[in-house]
């Protein structure tokens, strides 16, 4: 299938930009709606929510090493959505902590927040993964040079050649990137992807659940059914027990998930439960149970998933200096910006946490060392809910609330001054232009 090309902007359409382009139909294919969006016939916006494309003020944040300053070339999110990305980067402690420049890695450091007033064009596009430069093999990036990020679709691993793909290929028109929250669109004629700020639903908003809704978290996002029946059969590794179904599932999942030796749970009542090795054969029956499953992508299932949105600010969208959002087409500029630590911002949200889980917390030998298997677990399953500590789940706005209180007054965490900025995102927009031409 070859790449789909998007016609040429007739001069006549230019007139819509000032108008503001309808919402996009995203019920239409892929490359209609990319087609329509480079010709400025609509824009990525959300008229259900009291959105109509025209220009708002926002607050947007971003961790970031401390020489990386501003939003130029970078992602950021709103409140729910960069704690969103916080928490996820708390199932990368222990491989970032063996190997500090592999994928993901390079904010696994003493880092800032960015808390920025921005003004917008809400006449979305396409959203960009930015990056820094990696100088390693793509699939093995090396991200130790935070002076210079790139931006685009799909650019998750930029080299000095340019953005480079996870897949065999670029994507084309009209296909989805994050799991379906985002549609490419390469507008070869107009250029208008270049020109817009990029939004997305957080990726892995929706998450795929193995097993039927009515296990607890623990169970239904690592295991699931056999197809051979529930009476699961097999090497018995050990008995877990419980106090009803759900503390007694969810210890069983929990064990079985930390076990390399374990393949599978099985429950003959509501108390007790087996944990299987080997290969376990299923059976009809009213028992319940679930086999582990071995291609999950991330390992913390839904924990830390708190909603939000991620942006892109593309250089080539940014406006100049005193120039309102929309002259020449230009679709984003910064008000103002201030800096904390992110250490301190983020105790926050683990202090939220561990007050919710302290029954938790404390069965660790060490309850506050943060780097612990034990801490990790207990952290992520407080966020889930854990029923074999009667732990309710948490609400989205108990975890990011107490992170946005952190912003709001400078007493416990008070404004810092960044590092000097290294490299091309601190270059005027004038000589930014230059220099990657």
């Amino acid at each position: 299938m070859g790449q789909w090309k998007c016609t040429p902007l007739p001069l006549l359409l230019l007139s819509i930009v000032h108008g503001r382009a309808p919402p996009c139909n995203l019920s239409e294919s892929g490359p209609k709606v990319c087609d329509d969006f480079c010709n400025y016939r609509c824009s990525f916006y959300n008229a259900s929510k009291g959105e109509d494309g025209s220009p708002r003020k926002i607050t947007l944040y971003r961790m970031t090493p401390r020489n990386v300053t501003g939003i130029r070339n970078k992602d950021t999110g709103d409140a729910p959505g960069d704690v969103t990305f916080f928490l996820g980067k708390k199932n990368l402690t222990k491989m970032c902590a063996k190997n500090p420049t592999t994928f993901g890695c390079f904010l696994d450091g003493d880092n800032i927040y960015g808390e920025f007033e921005v003004e917008i064009s809400t006449e979305f596009g396409p959203y960009f993964e930015c990056n820094p430069v990696n100088h390693g093999d793509p699939f093995q990036p090396d991200w130790v040079d935070t002076s210079y990020f790139m931006c685009g679709q799909n650019c998750l691993a930029p080299t000095p050649a340019g953005c480079a793909s996870f897949g065999p290929q670029q994507p084309k028109n009209g296909t989805q990137d994050w799991g379906a929250n985002s549609i490419n669109c390469f507008c070869d004629g107009s250029g208008r992807h270049n020109k817009t700020v990029g939004r997305e639903l957080t990726p892995m908003a929706a998450v795929e659940s193995f097993g039927p809704n009515w296990w607890p978290p623990q169970c239904y996002l690592a295991f699931e059914e056999s197809r051979a029946g529930p009476c699961l059969e097999g090497e018995v590794m050990k008995l877990v027990q419980g106090f009803d179904f759900e503390s007694t599932a969810a210890r069983a999942c929990d064990a079985c998930s930390k076990s390399s030796s374990c393949e599978a749970w099985v429950m003959q009542n509501n108390t007790a439960a087996e944990l299987l090795s080997g290969v376990p054969v299923g059976k009809p029956g009213t028992c319940v149970g679930g086999l582990k499953h071995h291609m999950r992508y991330r390992s913390w299932g839904g924990a830390g998933q708190v909603g939000g949105l991620w942006y892109s600010t593309p250089s080539s969208a940014e406006c100049p200096v005193g120039t309102p959002v929309g002259t020449n087409g230009c679709s984003w500029r910064v008000l103002s910006s201030r800096y904390k630590n992110a250490s301190c911002i983020d105790r926050l949200v683990d202090r939220a946490v561990e007050t919710q889980g302290a029954s938790c917390f404390k069965t660790c030998v060490q309850p506050l060392n943060r780097t612990s298997d034990c801490y990790l677990d207990c952290y992520k399953n407080t966020l889930l809910g854990d029923a074999a500590y009667n732990i309710t789940a948490m609400k989205d706005e108990d975890v990011y609330g107490p992170w946005v209180a952190g912003f709001a007054q400078d007493e416990e965490c008070p404004l810092v001054t960044p590092a000097h900025c290294k490299g091309p995102q601190c270059m005027p927009r004038s000589e930014l232009e230059a220099f990657l031409v």
